[in-house]
């Protein structure tokens, strides 16, 4: 197995143990994609991976050898294919999904806010990779929102009482809490960005 060199990007990393194995046994664009247009591909391709760890790259490569385009199965699949696979496989952070920190910042972020919703809507996110998109995920988020913040509160109350609390809900609250500061922070990064811009 080669080793990581030093300085070692995490595009590079992702090269070494997906993309250069996959190239070596053969995948390689169809002659109307020139080397540069290629590179770009591939080069974009790894800076989506790069948040997978060695051992799920050297999965998704299992996966991948077999899912090659063309007539003689040795055309690199598409951006799609690899993104699908690499979320089966090793499903990426919110942190790291760009435009994720945007939709928080934005409006939409702000009244789930508002309306009590941000952490379910976060849960959400964490869940699906994506908002609820129609009126029933919105029902739902909506309705989870309303018990979550309920329990929440009933929660502090007997916390602030010194009144006995179960370890299991105090491990719900925390991860509330902890659910809540991570949306907040989208929210911050978000409006920064959005300020910036």
């Amino acid at each position: 197995m080669n080793e990581a060199p030093a300085t070692e990007t995490k595009r590079d990393r992702v090269r070494r143990v997906l993309l250069a194995p996959l190239a070596g046994i053969g995948f390689r664009f169809p002659r109307s994609v020139d080397a540069e247009q290629g590179q770009r591909q591939l080069d974009r391709l790894a800076d989506d991976l790069a948040y997978m760890s060695d051992l799920n790259l050297r999965r998704l490569f299992e996966t991948m050898r077999t899912k090659g385009e063309g007539k003689s199965r040795d055309f690199w699949p598409s951006h799609a294919a690899f993104i699908a696979l690499a979320q089966i496989a090793q499903p990426r952070p919110l942190e790291e999904m760009p435009g994720l920190a945007s939709w928080f910042g934005s409006a939409a972020g702000r009244a789930a806010l508002a309306e009590g919703r941000l952490v379910e809507e976060y849960r959400w996110w964490l869940a699906k990779h994506r908002p609820p998109m129609n009126p029933q995920e919105r029902r739902l988020v909506a309705d989870r929102a309303s018990a979550a913040q309920a329990k929440a509160a009933r929660l502090r109350e007997r916390l602030g009482l010194n009144l006995p609390v179960d370890a299991g809900d105090r491990e719900w609250l925390h991860a509330f809490d902890a659910h809540e500061a991570a949306a907040r922070a989208l929210m911050r990064a978000g409006a920064a960005k959005g300020a910036a811009a």
